[in-house]
């Protein structure tokens, strides 16, 4: 996989205002969840020059799965209803899919969002040589905007993926096309209000993705339907060159969220202190990891000694 971003891209992007606001309105709804939708609208090209029209979004769906790291669309939803669209827009392609990582901390693409857009764009059934992958970031309360948006373009039989600098990005004031979408129910103030957790809830979580991304890339962020809860699972290495699985796993049913840990890591002389952490909570995943870690590396450090 190879990531461009360059000035000389060519590719341009323009994108009715009133798309966004749906895009945004959709983030509002699942604040701290992942969700998105697929991309349709028009493109021309002029030689290798590609400028794509973002004209509307086709919703998730009523069967959409979310969860603060995951997100998949009711695929046989937008398909039936992009062929009604498409009886009235016969020009209309699917350009590409949205999806949000403002929930979650992460500021670029995943690694499956990499390998599920390049698996689809040379798909034999997806019409073009392109596909647009529109992220949403991070909130911009302030500014302009409601969110912070970046755009990558994946092509057919290659393993480039060009981010589009916002230079090529125009936001116009021209009628968005909206499917009209009878089977999405409007959630009620007091679902909303239920799903989503307190903004110091979304901040720690926000705060752990940048920690673990720059200082444990091991552990990576998942969800549990089961206990539905956000965990981080990854290895530690330690002081004597092993290396511990562990689990910080978050409990967000409280006002104020807290974070536990455990490992499967057996060594002689942990077992007391691991056996002390089962009852022991912390305000964040990463003081979780961070505590455990030296405390695992002392007791290592003075059976070695002694």
């Amino acid at each position: 996989m190879s990531m461009f971003r360059s000035k000389d891209i060519p590719i341009s992007i323009t994108i009715a205002r009133g798309v966004l606001e749906s895009i945004f309105d959709e983030c509002d709804l699942y604040d701290s969840h992942e969700t998105g939708g697929r991309l349709i609208g028009t493109y021309s090209k002029k030689g290798s020059h590609y400028d794509i029209q973002l004209r509307g979004v086709l919703a998730p769906g009523p069967a959409a799965q979310r969860s603060a790291t995951s997100f998949i669309q009711d695929g046989e939803y937008q398909e039936a209803l992009f062929r009604k669209i498409e009886l009235e827009h016969p020009d209309i392609e699917h350009l590409g899919n949205w999806h949000t990582h403002h929930c979650n901390g992460l500021a670029t693409l995943s690694h499956g969002d990499h390998t599920t857009y390049q698996r689809i764009v040379n798909h034999e059934k997806h019409n073009t040589d392109f596909f647009y992958a529109l992220l949403v970031v991070r909130k911009t309360p302030g500014s302009d905007t409601r969110y912070s948006i970046k755009h990558f373009i994946f092509h057919r039989n290659s393993n480039r993926v060009d981010e589009v600098p916002s230079s090529e990005v125009r936001i116009v004031d021209v009628a968005a096309l909206v499917p009209r979408d009878g089977n999405r129910q409007k959630a009620s103030p007091a679902s909303i209000s239920a799903a989503k957790p307190s903004a110091s809830l979304n901040a720690e979580r926000v705060k752990d993705q940048e920690f673990f991304s720059d200082i444990f890339p091991n552990l990576k962020a998942l969800f549990s339907k089961s206990a539905n809860a956000l965990y981080w699972k990854g290895s530690l290495e330690l002081v004597d060159g092993s290396r511990a699985q562990v689990v910080a796993i978050e409990n967000s049913d409280s006002v104020t969220p807290s974070y536990s840990i455990t490992t499967d890591f057996q060594k002689y002389g942990v077992e007391e202190l691991i056996e002390r952490y089962e009852n022991h909570t912390f305000r964040s995943a990463r003081h979780a990891v961070l505590t455990f870690q030296a405390d695992l590396n002392r007791v290592l450090y003075q059976n070695r000694k002694g």
